[in-house]
Order: structure tokens, then sequence, then C-alpha cells
């Protein structure tokens, strides 16, 4: 089997559990490739650079949640299937941990496609994809942030305070759980928005319509829009959040 290789390579051990996985999947006779930037990392050279993402056939993240997402972005530009293996300490979205690699053409086999909803976002000539959630937050950690909530077809929403979550029904057990948001069944037609540190105590988490847009606008000042934790941009613009077309295909147990 071709597979793409996506890992996080921030420390000596997630590099030498890397090397180690790869290894042990070449062994079993699979084909790795992954970026230039990896393979130099954990071979010293560009030799496991073999072919592209969009020429796998199974794209795996390696590392914990945080790792899943990051390749998430892989495995939806090149549209396909993508397994989580844990070696990070929740693991929530992978189908099996490290020490599990012994049986991974059987857990493969095993394996049902969950097809996960994605959320959109647009601002100015930006747009990304996000799995979790999408986040319009204060650019500044000592002040608040004026937010005007527009839901399609509903009351806008005011929201004074850190900023606001919107979140997709895998993501709703996420940041959006921490923040107070209510957790949505995957297959929930859903979207959840949840206001941050909200200065007035009216101002509620809600469940949303999955078709329904979403557009975010700034009072005064700037925001910082994160996509899945990763800055996207910092804006006076209005943000449009929807559901998209797209979807990720995740390997579940």
């Amino acid at each position: 089997m071709k597979l793409y290789i996506c890992a996080n390579g921030f420390t000596v051990e997630q590099l030498n559990q890397a090397k180690e996985c790869v290894e042990k999947l070449e062994r079993e006779n699979h084909e790795c490739s992954m970026s230039e930037e990896l393979s130099e990392k954990l071979f010293h050279d560009r030799s496991h650079e073999t072919f592209s993402a969009e020429e796998c056939e199974l794209i795996i993240s390696l590392g914990g949640d945080g790792a899943l997402l990051k390749a998430a972005k892989t495995a939806i530009k090149a549209e396909k299937k993508l397994i989580g293996i844990n070696t990070g300490r929740l693991g929530y979205l992978c189908a099996m941990s490290l020490n599990e690699l012994d049986d991974f053409d059987k857990i493969i086999s095993g394996c049902k496609v969950s097809e996960r909803k994605l959320l959109e976002l647009k601002c100015e000539n930006i747009s990304a994809y996000a799995l979790n959630d999408i986040v319009v937050a204060k650019d500044n950690f000592g002040k608040t942030v004026d937010l005007k909530v527009d839901i399609e077809g509903l009351e806008e929403v005011m929201v004074r305070g850190d900023g606001v979550i919107i979140c997709t029904p895998t993501g709703s057990t996420a940041y959006n759980l921490s923040a107070g948001g209510p957790r949505i069944d995957c297959d929930c037609d859903a979207i959840g928005m949840t206001p941050i540190c909200a200065h007035d105590k009216n101002t509620y988490s809600r469940v949303i319509d999955g078709n329904k847009k979403i557009r975010i606008s700034v009072n005064h000042e700037t925001t910082r829009v994160y996509a899945d934790g990763e800055l996207i941009k910092e804006t006076d613009q209005i943000v449009e959040v929807s559901r998209s077309d797209r979807v990720l295909k995740l390997c579940v147990r």
C-alpha cells in the first residue's frame, strides 16, 4: 500500500517514534512517502520524498489530535482517506496507537470510513477549511473584542468578550466543550456557536442548522481568525463561515 506520512517532529522522541513507524511499515512491504522537510528530519536526506499525497492510497498521521488536524489539511486537499496513529496524549480522533502497529494491516482492513463535515471560512481573499472549529478572537490578551454574529435567517448575536467559536459536530468536543458549549452528535447536520468569556451573561451558546451561513463582523479594532488552531489572518473585515461541500474521510474503528 502507498502511504503518505504526516508526523509531529518537535522533539527527539517524536522523531524517533516516526522513524520507527516508517521503518516498521516498510518492513511490511508498504511504500512510505512524506514531505521533503520530514524526510530530512527523519533520514537526513530526501530519500522518502518519493510520491505526493495525491498519489497515495492512505494518509497516516503520527502524533495526537493536533497532528491529525494538521494532517487533515493534506488529506482534504488530496481527497484521500486519513488514519491517525496516536503517539501523543489524548488521540481522540486517532484509530490506533503506536503499540498496535504490528497489527496495522488487520486494523486497516477492519476500519470504517467516517465522512466528517468541514467548515469553510472566507475572509478578504483567503479561504480555509476546518475539521474542528473556526475561532474569531481578540488580538490582545489584555483587551476584549466586540463582534456581531449574523446567522442567516436568525437574529444577530452581539458578542463582547474574548471571541466566538464556530464548530463542527466533530469539533464540538474540543475547544467548544471546554468553553461551555454543547456536545453535538457527529451524525447531526448542525453547527455549534459558542461565545468565549462573554461579558453579557445572556449571550448563550447555540446549535445552528448546518445549512445556515454565518457572518462575523468586528465592531471596532481588529480580530484574529483561526482554523483548527492555525492563525489564518488578522483582520477588521467580515469573516464568512459555512459548511463546506468537502468532507474528511477519517478511518475509525
